[in-house]
């Protein structure tokens, strides 16, 4: 019989069929993978809003978190940037105040992002100043002289001239073999869960962003 493992590595694929699949076997949509993964979370960082409709429809717990990060699928969309999934959950009415390990909430990584933030105003929510973001490391001010921001980092407020970034870190030098996916997400900087991907690890007190292993 299928487990969780099967069902966050099905929902991290994008592939619903197989979800679906899963679901109708009676795994339960809240379970975790070994690494500490929650479907609803993986489905959501990716941008699968098909599935995160699937998993919330079979019980998904919209405010349930990932080991280790503490991320709920807010977040995990949030830091991403994507609309479509942003939306749908927040007509789930998510727990907006929910902090990960680091106490930051998917309200603060959204007001880095000029193309969400509407979501969260429309909620009512009040924007993150930046002086704050930087103090929880979710975006850093570009050094004088630092001619080009690297291709990994997405653009903070980004509007001419800015001098402030969206801080994700560059992944360059990892050699681990990854699927097509997964090494996609190394090229472009997406990045979800402590680089040692253990929830019994200490080091998941205060994870370091790294890419999503299954």
């Amino acid at each position: 019989m299928a487990d969780g493992a099967q069902l966050t590595s099905a929902s991290a694929t994008g592939d619903e069929k197989v979800v679906r699949a899963i679901l109708d076997q009676g795994v339960d949509a809240n379970s975790f993978s070994p690494d500490g993964f929650r479907p609803l979370g993986i489905a959501a960082f990716w941008g699968y809003s098909s599935i995160v409709q699937l998993l919330l429809d079979r019980g998904a717990d919209i405010n349930a978190c990932n080991r280790g990060t503490n991320w709920t699928a807010l977040h995990c969309a949030t830091f991403q940037g994507h609309g479509k999934v942003i939306m749908l959950l927040m007509n789930h009415n998510p727990d907006l105040t929910i902090r990960d390990n680091l106490g930051r909430s998917a309200v603060d990584f959204a007001s880095a992002l000029d193309g969400i933030w509407p979501f969260f105003a429309a909620a009512g929510c009040k924007r993150t100043p930046k002086a704050e973001l930087i103090q929880m490391d979710i975006v850093k001010k570009v050094e004088i002289g630092q001619e080009k921001i690297p291709n990994t980092d997405r653009a903070y407020f980004s509007r001419p001239g800015s001098a402030y970034i969206f801080k994700t870190p560059t992944m360059q030098g990892d050699r681990t073999q990854h699927s097509y996916q997964q090494q996609a997400a190394l090229n472009n900087g997406d990045v979800l869960t402590a680089s040692d991907p253990s929830p019994s690890s200490s080091c998941m007190d205060s994870p370091a962003f790294s890419v999503w292993r299954s």
